[in-house]
């Protein structure tokens, strides 16, 4: 004989922006053996109305947990055991005193940028590398004496240079 199916409508827990909050909830109504629904709010095709503030408030982006109206106290009472602990620690802490972060790093060089590092036709692309490059203090410039858009960095830079382009134009991580 088939299981028998929970009766009950879906009804709303919890919906918020808190993902750690989120993960919880979910890792916890997975414990007790509770279904739910989970929808992430913000993903919908729906355009955002013209009115900023809406009569029928709701979050635009974040999480929703529905579970079915049969199981919603014993939900609830997850939920507020969640909600009375002590929040997470989410402060950034503070700067450290000391080396800044290129202090292991060769310093910048001032010698003229003449070594190409990037070169194409993508100017949002091109845009991009320079943002980062002067992100990571190096120097760099155009040269526009191509049709293409062309990076140059001085020589001291061209290893970290490089390196940075690649880690754009391949999306991976530093190595």
């Amino acid at each position: 004989m088939p299981e028998a199916l929970p009766e009950g409508s879906f009804v709303t827990l919890w919906a918020g922006e808190d993902n750690a909050l989120h993960v919880e909830l979910l890792e916890s109504l997975d414990d007790a053996g509770i279904p739910y629904s989970d929808k992430a709010l913000g993903d919908d095709e729906v355009a955002p109305t013209a009115d900023p503030l809406p009569i029928d408030w709701k979050p635009r982006f974040g999480f929703e947990v529905a579970v079915l109206s049969t199981d919603l106290d014993p939900a609830k009472t997850i939920l507020e055991t969640l909600l009375d602990r002590a929040p997470v620690d989410t402060e950034i802490p503070a700067e450290p005193v000391g080396p800044g972060p290129l202090a292991g790093m060769p310093a910048v060089s001032d010698a003229p940028a003449t070594l190409r590092v990037w070169s194409g036709n993508d100017e949002k692309l091109a845009q991009f590398v320079m943002s980062a490059l002067a992100e990571n203090q190096i120097p760099a410039h155009y040269d526009t004496s191509t049709m293409q858009f062309v990076i140059l960095v001085a020589p001291g830079n061209e290893a970290r240079a490089h390196e940075i382009v690649r880690e754009i134009t391949e999306a991976t991580p530093p190595v």
